[in-house]
């Protein structure tokens, strides 16, 4: 492991809904791990419904902590943002 540590603590200050922060921490998880950031990539390891997913999705793009469009395309990267860009 080469020590990359995405994920930022801050998230958990954000008051966003249970499904985005765990999105985010899925993405970052990803990350570390060296996979791609994307909804499709993500969805195996996703334990709530697709809806949910996409929502979370767009949650995360709406408040800037993910770059991103919505609708959001599966194969999409979704990398997240610094703290001080989120909104």
């Amino acid at each position: 492991m080469n020590g990359n540590m995405h994920m930022d603590r801050a998230i958990f200050d954000l008051n966003i809904s249970v499904e985005a922060t765990s999105l985010y921490i899925l993405l970052c998880a990803l990350m570390d791990a060296g996979e791609i950031p994307t909804l499709e990539n993500a969805a195996s390891k996703w334990t709530g419904t697709e809806e949910a997913l996409t929502a979370a999705a767009r949650e995360l793009i709406d408040r800037c902590v993910i770059e991103g469009v919505v609708p959001t395309p599966k194969e999409m990267h979704l990398h997240p943002k610094s703290r001080d860009r989120w909104c």
